[in-house]
């Protein structure tokens, strides 16, 4: 099942026109660069922390921009249930996060890897459950980005895309304050008529809207 959310965001003739092309010219002016995110993997690789890589795919559909995101299985060990992207953790036989990003996004929305294009990466976050997870932008070819994905029920028990106007609008993010164990702790969220989108899904999100809402 694919959702469109809904944005009551009003679009620009700019954002509409934008081709592939012009969509990874500005991001190569505001993305961490591919040798940044192989260093940042090795240097997880040694860390208490497990190395882990989630896939930011930006898509057309409907003549529009979109960011694909799932609803994670309910089953699963880790954040069952919550909004995420393709990802998960660094296997031995990967090549780096690169590789990772998009072999998960492979098994879990089978997103073909030679249909996206690299655009470079956003800030590594640390997950609760003991990952390093780092962020990797990727571009998906063609005018529909939805076309021939489907969930593995296994992983995912929903695909759904956040419009990127909604996401490059600073309004629809909110810091909540958090204290733990004595410690400031907040987290953002995304509003959303739909999902909940907070934690590290929303932060990968802001720092997203933090980059690329200067570009456009």
């Amino acid at each position: 099942m694919f959702r469109l959310s809904d944005n009551p965001v009003r679009t620009t003739a700019t954002t509409l026109q934008f081709t592939h092309r012009d969509l990874q010219q500005r991001l190569d002016t505001c993305l961490n660069p591919l040798d940044d995110m192989l260093a940042i993997g090795l240097e997880a690789a040694s860390a208490p922390d497990r190395p882990a890589a989630i896939l930011v795919p930006l898509l057309r559909s409907a003549g529009h921009w979109h960011v694909l995101m799932t609803k994670r299985a309910e089953n699963l060990a880790h954040h069952a249930g919550q909004i995420s992207f393709p990802g998960g953790k660094v296997e031995p036989d990967d090549d780096g996060p690169v590789s990772t990003a998009l072999r998960e996004a492979f098994e879990e929305v089978r997103l073909m890897p030679h249909s996206v294009s690299i655009a470079g990466g956003l800030d590594a976050v640390r997950s609760p459950a003991g990952f390093i997870v780092q962020p990797i932008v990727g571009i998906v070819g063609g005018d529909d980005g939805l076309d021939g994905l489907f969930a593995d029920p296994a992983e995912v028990d929903l695909i759904f895309t956040l419009p990127l106007l909604h996401v490059i609008n600073p309004s629809n993010f909110r810091l909540v304050p958090r204290e733990t164990n004595g410690r400031r702790n907040d987290y953002w969220v995304v509003e959303h008529n739909d999902h909940l989108i907070w934690g590290l899904s929303a932060r990968v999100l802001n720092d997203l809207q933090r980059r690329i809402g200067m570009t456009v």
